[in-house]
């Protein structure tokens, strides 16, 4: 996976599902939009983590629920409101224009690389230590894919 480093450090986007607090490289980011699930056209025959299809300014765009692949079993029925959706470049994931439907988007982050924690999980890059909390650093490549 690339890194987006400056002087060392590396540059995320920190976002919530539900309370939980989650980063990405911001490198694979393009955009954060406001999105309405009644937008969303399902798409038969798609894995759990695809929500169906929104059009994006004349693009089509998959949208993904993340915490389908990142919480516990029951994901769907926990409440948690998804009214922002984070759209990543298409160069850099794979299947296309997507977006990952999420609770919230905080800030960017710069973080320093001696403050990551390996954890050895697929779809984890490390936990983040933060002053207070660890945030944990997924790659969006594993939680898009198609499984």
């Amino acid at each position: 996976m690339e890194r987006c480093e400056l002087m060392g450090s590396y540059q995320v986007l920190e976002f919530t599902l539900g309370e939980e607090q989650y980063c990405i490289n911001i490198e694979y980011v393009t955009e954060v939009v406001s999105r309405s699930k009644k937008d969303v056209t399902s798409i038969p025959d798609s894995p759990p983590h695809v929500e169906g299809a929104i059009d994006l300014r004349g693009e089509t765009t998959r949208v993904i629920d993340p915490s389908a692949r990142l919480l516990q079993d029951g994901h769907k029925d926990n409440g948690i409101s998804q009214d922002r959706m984070i759209v990543f470049d298409t160069e850099m994931t794979t299947g296309g224009r997507s977006g990952w439907a999420v609770t919230d988007v905080r800030r960017i982050l710069t973080i320093d690389p001696d403050s990551v924690e390996a954890v050895g999980e697929e779809m984890i890059n490390g936990l983040v230590a933060r002053e207070d909390r660890h945030i944990v650093w997924i790659d969006p490549e594993t939680i898009s894919a198609e499984t």
